[in-house]
């Protein structure tokens, strides 16, 4: 019994990870544009050239911060919404509410 519960919760991670692998996340805020997805995999960032020409290399660093930080909590945040779906699934009757 608890043997066929952990192949299935197993499985049920292996698809959320995989659903988790193709939902896009991408933040802008202040010429920085980052982008990934929903497993905090980032593939691509983009600086707007304005930045450079300014020379304030603390200021580009603190933006490149701030915009890693963002894009974390975007990306918990689905992944949150998304394992909270999958609770909902897979427990009976109801319980799915018991982890909000």
């Amino acid at each position: 019994m608890f043997g066929n519960l952990m192949n299935n919760i197993e499985q049920q991670q292996a698809q959320m990870k995989s659903k988790l692998s193709g939902i896009p996340v991408e933040i802008t805020n202040q010429g920085i544009r980052i982008s990934g997805n929903a497993l905090r995999k980032i593939n691509n960032i983009e600086i707007d050239q304005n930045l450079f020409e300014s020379n304030d290399k603390e200021m580009l660093e603190d933006l490149l911060l701030a915009g890693f930080n963002e894009f974390i909590q975007a990306a918990s945040a689905i992944e949150a919404a998304e394992a909270q779906q999958l609770m909902s699934s897979v427990l009976p009757g109801g319980l799915g509410d018991l982890f909000k």
